[in-house]
């Protein structure tokens, strides 16, 4: 091979090999001591390619100078290889790995870029952590509505059940109460069956009626020993009869005034039964359309019965002894007017109105008689400690029945000169 093939040959070879270093400097990041070791072997390989392109002339040291420098550019090349190799070793081979879009960024403008693409990066990344803690705290919000909500209706819940509770408790009481009643029922449906209750049980007495029968035997007592004794002696001083016909003129006026009041009650009665049966009869005749045939109910019996001890003060005693003095008089046809106008006799006559309505009024009436003579002396005897017989045939009884009096049930209420009032007692 002739010298200047060599020399071409050489060229081509520099000119690859400074190719080779520009892509090598591309390829792979270096340091700046590396770039200007490069960039100093290109110019060179340039600058010794130019220099022997131009043409030689001249004598024969030319091209031993010319021989020379192509060793020196060797010895350089093996050099920069040398120290190419030490930095690739030094720089490992992790950078042998990276993208090619990462390899050719260089210098301080990849560093700035690269800084600026984190940034950007933790922007992105600070963007989404702040929208997600704003979705974290709408969350926490709906949850602490959501608890509040949960609490109220847990509260309420909770009334319920201790008022649900109170209610089963009231509830296992009464049912308790309802067994017990329902046991009491049955036991007295498997009794024997027992009367009713009487309206006028005669062994009860109401204490709040001043109009019992208690009061009436005191009132029938003042009576005897005031009243009777001030008409009989009026009567023993101012005429000429015998103490019998006193006796039986005075007995007589009080049992006319209890007819005359048990006329008024009766009276009384049917008008206000003929009343609740026909109203109209208010307007019309009453005594023509009063009969006597319907009669009270027996609660409404009771409910006057009560009105009438309630206001038994208020009887007129004028009318009822003028009347009782009149049936008195028709009685004995032989007496003077003047013995019945007497006025002991009157305010007598007045006092056994006043006495023979209460005694109507009670429930059941006492009743009056002259004409009983089954009349237990002992009894009497032992009620009042007294050895005073009574006669029967002036004495009138009192007594709470209207059947005959039976001395064995009789209850003396009082008894001196001859009045007698009797309680009977089933």
């Amino acid at each position: 091979m002739s010298a200047a093939a060599k020399k071409q040959d050489l060229l081509v070879e520099a000119k690859s090999f400074c190719d080779g270093l520009s892509n090598v400097f591309l390829m792979k990041r270096r340091d700046p001591q590396t770039r200007n070791l490069l960039d100093t072997a290109k110019r060179l390989i340039e600058s010794l390619s130019a220099e022997n392109q131009k043409p030689t002339v001249g004598s024969h040291g030319t091209p031993t100078r010319s021989t020379g420098g192509m060793g020196q550019l060797w010895v350089k090349l093996d050099e920069l290889k040398r120290e190419n190799e030490e930095l690739r070793k030094q720089r490992g081979s992790s950078h042998e790995d990276r993208s090619p879009s990462t390899k050719t960024q260089h210098g301080p403008g990849a560093e700035l870029n690269k800084i600026r693409l984190e940034n950007e990066s933790l922007k992105t990344k600070l963007a989404k952590h702040e929208k997600t803690k704003k979705e974290l705290e709408t969350v926490n919000a709906n949850l602490q509505e959501q608890n509040k909500s949960s609490k109220v209706a847990l509260e309420t819940t909770q009334r319920s059940m201790e008022t649900v509770l109170k209610e089963y408790r009231l509830m296992e009481d009464s049912v308790k109460c309802m067994k017990s009643e329902n046991d009491t029922l049955k036991q007295r449906v498997t009794r024997s069956v027992k009367p009713l209750p009487r309206l006028d049980n005669r062994q009860v007495e109401n204490l709040s009626e001043k109009c019992r029968p208690s009061n009436v035997a005191v009132a029938y007592n003042s009576l005897e020993s005031q009243q009777w004794i001030e008409a009989k002696e009026s009567l023993e001083d101012n005429t000429e009869y015998e103490e019998e016909i006193i006796l039986r003129i005075l007995c007589s006026i009080l049992v006319k005034t209890y007819e005359c009041c048990t006329d008024v009650k009766e009276a009384s009665k049917s008008t206000i039964a003929e009343i609740i049966n026909q109203p109209t009869i208010v307007v019309s005749n009453l005594q023509a359309a009063s009969n006597g045939k319907n009669k009270l109910p027996d609660e409404l019996t009771d409910a006057v019965g009560q009105l009438y001890r309630k206001h038994y003060h208020n009887i007129d005693t004028d009318v009822i002894s003028q009347n009782a003095l009149s049936r008195v008089m028709k009685e004995f046809s032989d007496i003077d007017d003047s013995c019945l106008n007497n006025k002991l006799v009157v305010a007598y006559a007045k006092e056994s109105a006043n006495l023979a309505w209460q005694m109507v009024i009670q429930q059941p009436p006492m009743c009056l008689s002259v004409q009983d003579t089954k009349f237990n002396d002992d009894y009497h005897k032992l009620w009042w400690s007294c050895d005073q017989a009574l006669e029967t045939a002036t004495v009138p009884v009192s007594r709470l029945a209207v059947d005959k009096i039976d001395a064995s049930n009789a209850i003396g209420y009082t008894s001196a000169s001859g009045l007698c009032l009797y309680g009977f007692m089933e």
